[in-house]
């Protein structure tokens, strides 16, 4: 029955225009977000007859995770105030980026040709610079700074609200690489305001080619032209770098406020791939983030993959690394039979839990968190016409915050009354971290339409953590208690961590 819904909701998102409105949230009617893909966890034998699963009661629930993997774009398409704010504040975009285009000039050509795609210039419409810096009192500064091979990468430094107490050694630092093709810095901002909310310092770029950074190198002929391409790792692993070093610096103008001494990153797609190596690589960074997926990492081949001042080049694996992953990548299809577990290619992430495993062998901090119904375009707000499922970036953000207070604030944050290591190894329900800061608004972004309320953010307090999980790919962790120093392991978060891994989630 569902399997059938979803090809009528891609059908109808494909079609339909978008726009945008900001206000400050309410709560979220209970019938806004459908409970039933995240039903209680239940373990079903998938009775294989020829390599194919029979089982009805089986099949079922994957047609039902299927459809839940596309909420994102029914929720779109339903609201109006979504429709309208996307067409506004597309505009809006539109012009200022063309304003910045001249301004720049024909030297500086830029890239990012979804950019002209209609209406993803907005993304998540309720998520703009104004609307953040008006809700918060948080800052937002349009930066520009310059490659290795001389190109000029642009983005937008993250200040936390005033009345967040700036913290005697400085704001913890976070920068955020966006991920390939489909992917700029404006669909990343969920995080980035969300971090900044809760009292980070956050820098999110364009790497080169995409957005508003330029699309070629400083030189560039013929016969050289490095970056291009576009989608080469070289933009990615190098803009991860270079986008460290130039907000570690005093170009940086926020670098009198910032703890250089904790610094992060975090990235997706491509850039998780160039976040893996770079947390490695260079021995500035503390911990990392990596949205589907972290890589594993050959320590002796990190002068191959990015160039790293002399000063910080690392010698041993040893940056804590936080993994997400999800059930599907681009495309939302039947598992007609249980997948690997431990990922591959159509869903768990391209690397699966490689990058973990290799962390933990190493005796290295790291988590893999698996997302039901989840795809991978969750990280990114794409409009209408890729699909996502409703709640699993409030769940991302969730463990990308508890990550960045266990390893940049050791275990605590002031603004929140859990602490990090429980947020992260809780088997019972999301707390409300996700949702409001204790200062101010978080989850106003992406959510549901109510008639007499205008848009509903979604919120995920409550909500249980292993009902949230994937039911075909693992999630996992290996941490170091900070009270005690003890090492905690958790071999399958759905099963609540047996003490033997089970043959699947």
């Amino acid at each position: 029955m569902r399997s059938g819904l979803v090809r009528t909701v891609v059908a109808l998102g494909a079609a339909a225009s978008f726009a945008f409105t900001a206000s400050a949230p309410a709560a979220v009617p209970v019938t806004s977000i459908d409970k039933d893909c995240f039903a209680p966890q239940v373990r079903l034998d998938p009775k294989v007859v020829n390599g194919v699963a029979t089982n009805p009661a089986w099949l079922a629930r994957d047609a039902a995770n299927q459809y839940c993997a596309t909420l994102r774009i029914r929720d779109q398409a339903a609201s109006p105030a979504y429709g309208t704010g996307n067409l506004t504040l597309g505009a809006q975009l539109y012009g200022q980026k063309a304003q910045e285009q001249l301004a720049d000039g024909p030297g500086h050509l830029h890239g990012g040709l979804t950019t002209l795609v209609p209406g993803s210039q907005s993304a998540d419409a309720f998520r703009s610079v104004e609307a953040w810096e008006k809700l918060t009192g948080g800052t937002v500064t349009r930066v520009t700074f310059t490659s290795s091979d001389g190109a000029r990468l642009h983005g937008h430094l993250w200040m936390p609200p005033k009345s967040l107490p700036k913290p005697r050694a400085g704001y913890p630092g976070v920068v955020i690489t966006d991920g390939s093709v489909q992917a700029y810095e404006q669909l990343y901002y969920w995080a980035a305001q969300g971090l900044a909310q809760y009292g980070y310092q956050v820098l999110t770029y364009d790497v080169q080619g995409q957005g508003e950074s330029d699309l070629l190198p400083a030189d560039c002929s013929p016969s050289s032209c490095q970056g291009v391409p576009y989608q080469q790792n070289y933009n990615f692993y190098q803009g991860a770098e270079d986008s460290l070093s130039w907000f570690d610096s005093k170009a940086n103008p926020g670098f009198a406020s910032l703890d250089r001494s904790e610094l992060g990153i975090a990235g997706h797609s491509l850039g998780a791939a160039a976040v893996s190596w770079v947390g490695q690589c260079d021995t500035r960074v503390k911990t990392l983030v990596a949205w589907d997926d972290l890589q594993p990492i050959d320590i002796t081949k990190c002068a191959a993959n990015v160039t790293v001042p002399k000063a910080f080049r690392a010698t041993k694996l040893d940056t804590p690394a936080l993994a997400t992953t999800n059930d599907y990548e681009f495309n939302v299809q039947p598992a007609s039979a249980p997948p690997n577990p431990h990922g591959g290619t159509n869903g768990g992430g391209g690397a699966g839990d490689s990058g973990y495993l290799s962390l933990v062998k190493a005796g290295v901090d790291s988590q893999l968190v698996s997302f039901r119904n989840g795809t991978h375009l969750t990280y990114s707000y794409i409009p209408l016409v890729l699909p996502s499922n409703q709640l699993s970036e409030r769940f991302a953000f969730y463990y990308t915050l508890a990550w960045f207070d266990q390893y940049l604030r050791h275990g605590a944050n002031p603004y929140t009354p859990v602490p990090a290591m429980t947020r992260l190894t809780t088997l019972g329900g999301y707390d409300a971290s996700a949702d409001r800061s204790s200062r101010g608004v978080v989850s106003f972004g992406t959510g549901t339409y109510d008639a007499s309320a205008g848009n509903q953010p979604y919120l995920v307090k409550g909500i249980s953590i292993p009902d949230s999980l994937s039911f075909y790919y693992f999630s996992q962790y290996r941490l170091t208690d900070p009270r005690t120093r003890a090492v905690r392991t958790c071999l399958d978060m759905v099963a609540h961590c047996p003490k033997k891994q089970p043959a699947t989630p």
